[in-house]
């Protein structure tokens, strides 16, 4: 707690209850990409989920497991399937050409034949009526499915979200929230706006953070950024905005949101090898004094994700804590028996969200995402 902080205010957790979950299932890996290697295993590793088998075409890619240490690796992501101590199928299968899409698709539909649960990458498909024919063969079959969108899970926005129940700041008015980048190595964004793989991690979050279904959303593209409106059924409006000059790659995102009893504003950061912004949370209580102002929450911060690799702990900053807490509660999910919070069915809502906006963008109106008709 930080110094001024009004005795009545208890600071809720920026993680999960990691410690009281049941974490002891098996993860098998399909598709050892790039993202696996550089965040995903260091994660589970941190956090001491058991990651006992990967699957992969290419034999680059299954030398490369081997060389991280996974205990068996295989060619046709099948031979994974019919070990029984995987319990949870990771699926990192790119998501770039309809081939990849179709892989996605299989990968579900075996998975479900095996009864084996499926975390899917995000974002879950690269167009809608996919997307649907993923989450039915998942519910036909039987199989709990849930999507990596592992943003809800990095420090600042959970630790938002925890800030919006009803006996702390209350339902949210206005969310002010921005993905941006302006250092790094080269994109291949087109002027026309930012692609889904990255406007689905800001969509799912605001969605998530509004806490209430989308009625409305208007967009604006151009110059390598999104500038959306968006309307909630429990009345929340948010202004979001996503730029990634394409020669650029410090990311932040800044964000506000204003609520029934109190604000709070901060700043999420991306990439441990990126040279970010800190991760940051101040709120500021109506009710209070008005001198005790903005009280910051102190979240982990550059020593702590300048070590993940090296000195293992659990309070990881950024990437690494959102796939910690992503896969964390997809398990917990399991145990209970219940959807999981990034559970597919309600992945598609998020989805929903961006082709709206694309729509939106075309014709200069806003759209309504559930029916995608104009209004």
């Amino acid at each position: 707690m930080s110094p001024g902080t009004p005795a009545s205010f208890e600071w809720p957790s920026f993680r999960p209850p990691l410690e009281s979950y049941k974490l002891d299932y098996g993860i098998g890996i399909v598709g050892y990409a790039g993202i696996v290697r550089a965040q995903q295993l260091a994660a589970y590793r941190l956090a001491g989920f058991r990651v006992v088998a990967a699957a992969d075409i290419r034999a680059s890619r299954r030398e490369l497991a081997r060389l991280d240490g996974i205990p068996h690796v295989y060619e046709d992501y099948r031979d994974l399937l019919a070990r029984e101590d995987v319990d949870i199928v990771d699926c990192a299968v790119d998501h770039s050409t309809p081939a990849d899409i179709q892989t996605r698709l299989a990968v579900v539909r075996e998975a479900g034949k095996a009864g084996k649960a499926v975390l899917m990458q995000k974002p879950m498909a690269t167009d809608l009526r996919t997307a649907e024919e993923m989450v039915g063969i998942a519910e036909d079959h039987g199989i709990p499915f849930a999507v990596n969108q592992n943003l809800r899970f990095d420090p600042a926005i959970y630790l938002s979200k925890q800030l919006l129940a009803p006996d702390r700041l209350g339902k949210p008015g206005f969310l002010h929230f921005a993905n941006t980048s302006i250092e790094g190595p080269k994109f291949g964004f087109g002027p026309g706006g930012v692609e889904l793989a990255w406007q689905i991690h800001a969509i799912d979050s605001i969605r998530w953070l509004a806490g209430s279904d989308p009625v409305s959303v208007f967009c604006t593209n151009g110059n390598y950024a999104s500038l959306y409106q968006i309307g909630f059924e429990g009345g929340a409006l948010c202004n979001y905005f996503e730029y990634h000059n394409e020669e650029t790659f410090r990311s932040e995102t800044p964000f506000r949101i204003w609520a029934e009893k109190g604000a709070l504003r901060g700043n999420h950061r991306w990439n441990p090898g990126s040279r970010w912004e800190r991760d940051l949370i101040e709120v500021r209580a109506y009710a209070w004094p008005r001198e005790i102002g903005w009280v910051a929450y102190n979240l982990p911060d550059d020593v702590t994700g300048r070590f993940v690799h090296m000195r293992p702990c659990y309070d990881t900053c950024a990437s690494i804590g959102g796939f910690i807490g992503v896969m964390g509660e997809f398990m917990q999910s399991l145990h209970e028996k219940r959807p999981a919070l990034t559970n597919g069915r309600d992945n598609l809502m998020s989805l929903r969200i961006y082709f709206a906006g694309q729509l939106s963008a075309g014709r200069k109106r806003p759209v309504d995402p559930r029916s995608m008709e104009l209004v």
